[in-house]
């Protein structure tokens, strides 16, 4: 899946949404909020996916670095949300010491919880 820059959220208004009232998992490095569309067509829409990386988490340094690996992530592993779904990645403050290898377990756990793998 090729995350391009129309698949990706900016407003507040629709992180906002998806934190209110979407559905989350919280695993060791990562949270993983997701929100169905909702109308006609859903399906077929494509996905919007965000990632919030706070200064909790370090420097600016640390939060790009995070933010480089999900989005890797997501183009790895996101083939089951590509349709129909906002979702929303958040790395914990114990993301900043994982390593990649770590991360991904952690959200293909967190795909199993929310059932988005077979």
């Amino acid at each position: 899946m090729q995350l391009k820059r129309q698949h990706t959220m900016k407003r507040a208004s629709e992180f906002a949404m998806v934190r209110a009232q979407g559905s989350s998992a919280a695993g060791r490095f990562l949270v993983l909020s997701t929100l169905p569309y909702s109308g006609e067509g859903a399906g077929a829409k494509e996905s919007r996916f965000g990632i919030i990386t706070t200064k909790r988490l370090g420097h600016a340094v640390v939060r790009n670095l995070l933010r480089r690996r999900v989005r890797e992530l997501l183009r790895a592993h996101g083939a089951p949300l590509q349709h129909g779904h906002y979702v929303v990645l958040i790395p914990r403050h114990t993301a900043s010491t994982a390593s990649y290898t770590e991360l991904e377990k952690d959200l293909l756990r967190l795909l199993k919880r929310r059932h988005f793998t077979t």
